[in-house]
């Protein structure tokens, strides 16, 4: 599904990439949370509240809505640039950010030098609520809209309520404890509600997804391409049950759960879910929707849809390389580059290191550079009205990391030859050396450590993956000391400040 969203006016096409596009009225809702500096968590439009979510047109319309605050939500870019890129995948030593010019966020993200002010803080904690009020105004009405077909009406609900999950989720790995607000309520009630536990909001999100299952659909017609599926909502709940499983929360009663849930993606493989025969296959536009479980829906066009991602991560190329793009760049390598110390991760021969990372590239003086920075998401040849306007989908969750965390999962229940080749075949896909089946445990650890590292980069995993195994302090330190950067961090450091604005309107005590 291809939803077209600007916050600023009060409508948006829905455009579907081999369907079409229609120009339908969107929710009204869009637009009253932008530059607030509290929860503004309910509209403050009356005609929203009492004209709007009345009719099933209007219900689809919303749900349009609140997928679209996934996409360019902020002026920066839309959840795959903000929670991925600059929030998850920089903050990794995936990322070498070399230069401040500008002030640039994330500079100060990389070196661990961000603060409760930092831009890209309160950009993250406003994406977020803002896609969870559109969910909430959804949830509260929708049981009061007449639907032709009841099956219709839960299939929106269970969409909304996967995704509004989907947000807290993400709220939680980067702020830890967040208000837990489930109805729409005014700005005023927003400010009282307090910070919930963790235990407290991943009951909250997983029993939501878990109940959302049933109403979801396997699969959908090619106009609906892109719609949450229940493969989704499995993986999910097996990334957020193997996510509470580390640390912090350290819940080993997760870990069964996990299992069940991404052993239930890997039945339906071949009928629903789709492994690609190729890397390079996954990262094509004209493959959006194929192989990939959940996607942030990109087009191009002009549309204020596109994705900002690529030009993010790429350098000013030349006319004379083979990756220009006309329009297509946006910051140089030597703002933000790849660190040294993801390529050297790759094996000899990887497949994925060319379709992933490129080490030189032509400067628009014809000249050869030698610099560090990812192609992943960079199609040559693609048209574009400006920089921020890639057509191709971000993958929020591949068939791959599903096939990877099941073989965690079984290596610590101490089944390492049954997980061995689940990871075999990412290697062997890759063009590499299968992973004998007598390896041990805690060789097999380290092993599936480094491909989920490789076979995610530039994908916002490796971060994450960092701070559920509790390793990230060590890794960062390390990476720290070998380029003479003068930090280290501590465990304290896994999570980013409550946003300066809301610890003044709401008086939240702030992270250590």
């Amino acid at each position: 599904m291809k939803t077209t969203y600007n916050k600023n006016i009060s409508f948006f096409p829905l455009n579907f990439k081999t369907f079409g596009k229609a120009l339908i009225w969107g929710t009204l809702t869009l637009g009253a949370i932008s530059c607030e500096k509290d929860l503004m968590l309910e509209p403050e439009n009356n005609i929203t509240q009492t004209s709007f979510y009345t009719t099933e047109l209007q219900i689809q319309q919303a749900l349009s809505g609140v997928y679209s605050a996934m996409i360019n939500s902020s002026s920066r870019g839309g959840f795959d640039v903000n929670f991925y890129l600059l929030a998850s995948e920089v903050r990794s030593n995936n990322f070498n950010a070399i230069s401040q010019n500008g002030n640039r966020d994330y500079y100060a993200i990389n070196r661990f030098q961000d603060t409760s002010s930092t831009e890209e803080v309160e950009v993250l904690w406003e994406d977020a609520y803002q896609l969870i009020s559109y969910a909430n105004n959804i949830l509260a009405r929708i049981d009061a809209v007449p639907f032709n077909d009841p099956a219709v009406r839960e299939q929106y609900r269970s969409e909304t309520r996967f995704l509004r999950a989907y947000a807290y989720f993400e709220l939680m790995r980067n702020f830890g404890k967040v208000p837990l607000i489930d109805h729409p309520v005014s700005p005023e009630e927003a400010a009282t509600i307090p910070r919930k536990d963790l235990t407290s909001l991943y009951n909250f999100i997983t029993s939501e997804i878990e109940a959302s299952v049933a109403g979801l659909k396997n699969v959908y017609d090619t106009g609906n391409k892109g719609r949450i599926t229940k493969s989704a909502a499995h993986a999910m709940l097996g990334r957020m049950y193997l996510t509470g499983y580390g640390y912090p929360l350290n819940n080993s009663s997760y870990l069964q759960k996990a299992k069940e849930h991404l052993y239930a993606v890997i039945q339906v493989e071949g009928q629903y879910v789709t492994f690609a025969a190729n890397y390079a296959d996954l990262f094509k536009s004209v493959n959006d929707n194929k192989y990939h479980i959940f996607e942030i829906q990109h087009i191009s066009g002009g549309l204020s849809q596109g994705s900002y991602l690529p030009s993010y991560v790429s350098p000013t190329f030349g006319s004379a390389d083979p990756l220009y793009n006309a329009q297509g760049s946006l910051y140089s390598s030597a703002e933000l580059g790849v660190s040294q110390s993801l390529i050297n991760a790759y094996e000899p021969g990887d497949l994925r290191r060319p379709l992933t990372v490129k080490t030189q590239f032509i400067a628009q003086n014809g000249q050869p550079d030698n610099a560090n920075y990812f192609v992943k998401f960079r199609e040559p040849g693609i048209a574009l009205t400006n920089r921020y306007d890639w057509p191709i989908n971000f993958p929020v969750i591949r068939y791959e990391d599903v096939l990877l965390m099941y073989a965690e999962v079984l290596n610590n229940e101490g089944n390492t030859g049954l997980a061995v080749p689940y990871v075999n075949r990412i290697r062997q896909r890759a063009g590499l050396a299968p992973l004998s089946t007598s390896i041990s445990g805690s060789d097999f650890t380290t092993a599936l450590r480094k491909e989920r590292r490789i076979e995610f980069a530039g994908e916002g995993v490796y971060w994450h993956d960092l701070v559920r195994w509790n390793i990230a302090a060590d890794v960062i330190n390390q990476a720290a000391a070998d380029l003479n950067y003068n930090f280290t961090i501590t465990t304290k450091d896994y999570l980013y400040q409550i946003p300066l604005s809301q610890i003044q309107v709401a008086g939240y005590e702030q992270n250590p």
